[in-house]
């Protein structure tokens, strides 16, 4: 990752262990169909990914996004509430912040490559639609 954005900058970036969620919002667009997303993290050399989750008042799953390798810490992302959904409800947006590590771990005699998640920080907001 380029850290030029950073020179001459009073921001100092944060190891893996102190990034942290600044704010976390869901504002639904007039539609009703659409929800936007904003996500603010502390600075960060390297990009944590994430896991964002929209679900009803019945705890369903409507949608879910994976972000790979957050380039930035201000997000914004939308996510649409399936047609099929009935509306107007209440909601709730659920995000986690993570690094993935590999590990070479030997099963059977055959090595192989296995993935391990490392929980950064995690947040949830409510909204309604009316």
């Amino acid at each position: 990752m380029d850290n030029d954005k950073f020179s001459g900058s009073l921001i100092t970036p944060s190891v893996q262990d102190n990034i942290k969620i600044i704010s976390f919002a869901a504002e639904p667009y007039p539609d009703g169909r659409r929800v936007l997303v904003r996500l603010l993290l502390s600075s960060f050399l390297e990009g944590p990914n994430a896991t964002i989750n929209l679900s009803n008042e019945e705890n369903q799953e409507l949608a879910t996004v994976n972000i790979v390798s957050i380039f930035s810490p201000e997000n914004e992302i939308t996510l649409h509430i399936p047609g099929n959904k009935k509306l107007p409800g209440d909601y709730k947006i659920d995000v986690e912040v993570f690094y993935t590590e590999e590990e070479e771990i030997e099963q059977e005699g055959k090595k192989r490559l296995s993935f391990k998640q490392s929980l950064i920080d995690s947040a949830s907001t409510l909204f309604s639609i009316q």
